[in-house]
């Protein structure tokens, strides 16, 4: 009658054990990576927000931080303040309008922001006008020429 496992037994479940313990360790390392994108990815949609402003249409196709489009809306008097405002920097592409809704009572207008960064992003900016709005514009347009 035997009463111990073999060297071979105690090897094998040693080398079963190892694997196991590596594909774990394995998992751990991809979840703290995705962990660690998904942190980076949500700060960067947070900095993206500070650029959606209307401010923003005069800095098409440009690089700007975010304290240059902010200092003009907001007092900013702490240094330190400042300098993160600065460091969030965003290169920025407005696309022309698109119209939608042509035969309705609205006119309907889209932009695409397109933010390039580290994570670039997309937005969509949507203008609702009503046709008497559109006629007032031109007319007012006329008078000041």
């Amino acid at each position: 009658m035997r009463s111990a496992f073999t060297v071979i037994e105690i090897m094998v479940s040693v080398m079963l054990i190892s694997i196991v313990i590596l594909a774990i360790a394995k998992m751990e390392e991809r979840s703290m990576d995705m962990a660690h994108y998904i942190t980076m990815r949500a700060d960067s949609e947070l900095a993206n927000s500070l650029f959606l402003g209307e401010e923003l249409e005069a800095k098409n196709t440009q690089k700007v931080d975010a304290y240059t489009l902010l200092s003009d809306t907001l007092r900013i008097k702490k240094e330190e303040s400042r300098d993160i405002l600065k460091s969030i920097e965003r290169e920025l592409r407005i696309s022309d309008p698109i119209p939608i809704g042509e035969e309705l009572p609205v006119n309907i207008e889209l932009r695409a922001i397109m933010l390039k960064a580290e994570y670039p992003a997309r937005y969509y900016r949507i203008g609702i006008k009503t046709r008497n709005d559109d006629a007032k514009e031109k007319r007012r347009g006329e008078r000041l020429r």
